[in-house]
């Protein structure tokens, strides 16, 4: 019988070391008034691109490809591109710069989206993906008021929800807890 391989724990601990790395920085984990704040941000953008990113479009892709979770495939695989798109975004955006009101806009329209993809996943009875998909909901709304208004709280609750994200995602490493 051949082996089929899954690409998901590749896209998941992409998400876990980008979402602990992000979250780490927003509460203030090694953060003073001497940090460079440019190299910080450029920092954040290598793990927000090779992390956050290609790992999730590496998984997302593979997954449409060869259907290797069955009939999960098609939805983890929009699930993984769509975080996998929406993290090179963010990577430009640490690189290069930009409105952080637009950025903000982003995470409304970005919202509407994970929160199609919560409910399906509670629908087809993903328990800790629908866990993780609800935090990270919780982390969108939060961004779009602290990226708006760049509040400093609001900054620090969304690296809790990172860290949480983070944290939940841990467990879905183990494939017997992905629901599938």
């Amino acid at each position: 019988m051949p082996v089929t391989l899954n690409p998901e724990a590749i896209g998941v601990f992409g998400l876990f070391v980008t979402v602990i790395c992000f979250g780490l920085e927003q509460v203030g984990v090694g953060v003073n008034e001497n940090t460079d704040h440019v190299k910080m941000q450029r920092s954040l953008a290598y793990v927000a691109l090779f992390f956050g990113s290609f790992c999730q479009l590496f998984t997302g892709v593979w997954l449409y490809l060869f259907a290797v979770v069955g009939d999960h495939s098609q939805f983890l695989g929009h699930v993984f591109t769509f975080f996998g798109l929406f993290w090179l975004l963010v990577s430009a955006f640490f690189f290069k710069g930009g409105d952080k009101k637009v950025m903000a806009h982003f995470f409304a329209v970005s919202l509407i989206f994970v929160m199609l993809f919560t409910i399906h996943a509670y629908q087809a009875g993903l328990t800790i993906l629908t866990l993780d998909l609800a935090v990270i909901d919780l982390l969108l709304i939060t961004l779009v008021f602290a990226w708006y208004t760049e509040k400093p709280a609001l900054t620090k609750l969304a690296g809790v929800c990172n860290l949480a994200i983070g944290a939940i995602s841990f467990f879905l490493l183990y494939p017997h807890l992905l629901g599938h």
